[in-house]
C-alpha cells in the first residue's frame, strides 16, 4: 500500500478514535441528570478513559515491537468496538465507567501503532512531514470533537453520541483489517518482554531521557494553560462564552498549523536542533504569557497563540527522534514517552490549580516555564555530549 495512503488511513483511525475522548464532554451535565449521579462520578467517565489510555501505553509498546503493528491493532480495535457498543447499551453509571475503561484500553493502541508505522515507512524529510500531519490530526480531533458531540447530543442525547462512537469503531475495525499493512521488519526484533531493563535503557538514553522529560514538562504546562485560560477570560476580562470559544478555536488552529511547519525546520536544522530551539522558545512564550495574562485581553490572546505555536511546531520532533534512536524498540519507546506525557497532562490541572491558588499567575506559570527551561537545558547537555561522543568515535 502506498505510504501516503497508509498515513491517511492512520489519520482517519486516529481522528475518529480520539472522538471517544472528547465527543460527549459538552453533554456531561445532561448525562449527570440522566444517570442520576453526582458530578464527581460523571467526570470519572472522562478520567477513567485517560487513566487506562496512559497505563496501556507501556503495555502495548513491547507487544507491538514483538508481535507486529497490525496484529496488536486489530484486537485492540475490536476491544474498542465492544466497549463502544457497551457504552451505548448500558443504563447505569457503574456500567458506563466499566465500558469507558475498556474503551480507553482499546483506543490506547492507536496512537502508538500510528507513530510506530510512520517511523517504519518514512525516512528523512518525508518522516518529518508525515509526523507533522500525524500531530496535526492529533490536534484536530479535540477541536472538532466537542462541536460535533454538542450537535449530536443536542439531537439525540448521550445515547446518540455513544451510538455514533460505536458505528465509528465498527468502521475502523473494517478498514484497518482490510488495508492496514504489517510494517514490522523481521530484522528489527525486540526482546519483547516487560523487562525493567528495556524501560530503563530508554529512560537513561540521552535522547530518550531528553524527549521524555520535555514531553512531560510541555504537556504539564499546556494543561495548566487550558485550565487557566477560560477562568482568566471569565473572571478578569468578563468576556462571553462565545468569545472564550473563539479564543480556544484560534489557539487550536495555530497549534494545528504549526505542526506542519515542523517539517520545514527539521529539513533546515535537523530534528535535534529543532527540538532544542522550539522547546526553548516554548519556555520563553510561557514566561511572556505569565507577564501578559493580567495586563490586557489583546496581549493575553497574542501570548496564548505564541505559546501554542512554539508548542505545536516542536512536537513532531519528539516521536521522530525516538523512532530514529530506538529502531528495534520503536513502539516501546513511544509507549513510554506517551505514558509519561499523559502523566503530565493529568498533573497539570491538579498541581496548576493549587499553585494558582497559592501564588497566582506568576507562581503557576513561572513554575511551568522553569520546568520547560530546565528540560531544555537538560536536553542541550545530553545532545551536546552525544554529539561529542559520536565525533570522538569518528
Amino acid at each position: 500500500m502506498n505510504p501516503k495512503k497508509v498515513l491517511y488511513l492512520l489519520g482517519i483511525t486516529l481522528m475518529l478514535g480520539m472522538f471517544a475522548q472528547n465527543l460527549f464532554m459538552p453533554i456531561l451535565p445532561a448525562m449527570q441528570k440522566e444517570f442520576q449521579t453526582s458530578a464527581a462520578m460523571i467526570n470519572w467517565t472522562v478520567s477513567i478513559f485517560t487513566v487506562m489510555l496512559a497505563i496501556m501505553q507501556i503495555i502495548y509498546g513491547p507487544f507491538i515491537d514483538r508481535f507486529g503493528r497490525k496484529r496488536v491493532m486489530i484486537p485492540a480495535l475490536i476491544l474498542f468496538t465492544i466497549a463502544s457498543i457497551g457504552c451505548y447499551l448500558v443504563d447505569s453509571i457503574y456500567g458506563l465507567l466499566f465500558f469507558r475503561a475498556l474503551q480507553g484500553a482499546g483506543f490506547a493502541a492507536i496512537p502508538i501503532v500510528a507513530a510506530t508505522i510512520i517511523g517504519d515507512i518514512f525516512t528523512g524529510v518525508q518522516r518529518a512531514s508525515a509526523m507533522g500531519t500525524y500531530q496535526m490530526l492529533l490536534a484536530l480531533s479535540p477541536a472538532l470533537g466537542p462541536l460535533l458531540g454538542g450537535w449530536i447530543g443536542g439531537i439525540g442525547g448521550h445515547s446518540a453520541v455513544f451510538l455514533f462512537l460505536a458505528i465509528c469503531a465498527v468502521f475502523l475495525v473494517g478498514i484497518n483489517a482490510i488495508w492496514l499493512p504489517e510494517t514490522k521488519k523481521a530484522q528489527a526484533t525486540s526482546s519483547g518482554g516487560f523487562t525493567r531493563g528495556s524501560f530503563r535503557n530508554i529512560l537513561l538514553h540521552p535522547v530518550g531521557a531528553s524527549v521524555i522529560l520535555i514531553g512531560f514538562s510541555q504537556m504539564y504546562a499546556y494543561y495548566c494553560f487550558l485550565l487557566f485560560l477560560p477562568v482568566q477570560l471569565t473572571n478578569h476580562y468578563a468576556v462571553s462564552v462565545e468569545i472564550i470559544g473563539l479564543v480556544f478555536l484560534l489557539v487550536s488552529v495555530v497549534f494545528i498549523i504549526s505542526s506542519k511547519l515542523s517539517a520545514v525546520l527539521q529539513n533546515r536544522w535537523g530534528a535535534r536542533k529543532t527540538l532544542l530551539v522550539t522547546t526553548g522558545s516554548n519556555a520563553l512564550a510561557m514566561f511572556l504569557f505569565m507577564t501578559a495574562a493580567d495586563v490586557s485581553f489583546l496581549l493575553l490572546v497574542l501570548t496564548s497563540t505564541l505559546f501554542a505555536l512554539t508548542l505545536g511546531v516542536g512536537m513532531p520532533a519528539h516521536t521522530i527522534l525516538l523512532s530514529e534512536e530506538f529502531e528495534a524498540e520503536r513502539a516501546t519507546s513511544i509507549g513510554v514517552y506517551n505514558f509519561i506525557r499523559y502523566t503530565g497532562m493529568a498533573a497539570g490541572p491538579v498541581v496548576g490549580a493549587m499553585l494558582l491558588e497559592w501564588g497566582g499567575v506568576w507562581l503557576d506559570f513561572g513554575m511551568a516555564g522553569i520546568l520547560i527551561a530546565l528540560a531544555t537545558l537538560f536536553a542541550q547537555q545530553k545532545v551536546r555530549r552525544t554529539t561529542l561522543n559520536m565525533q570522538a568515535k569518528l
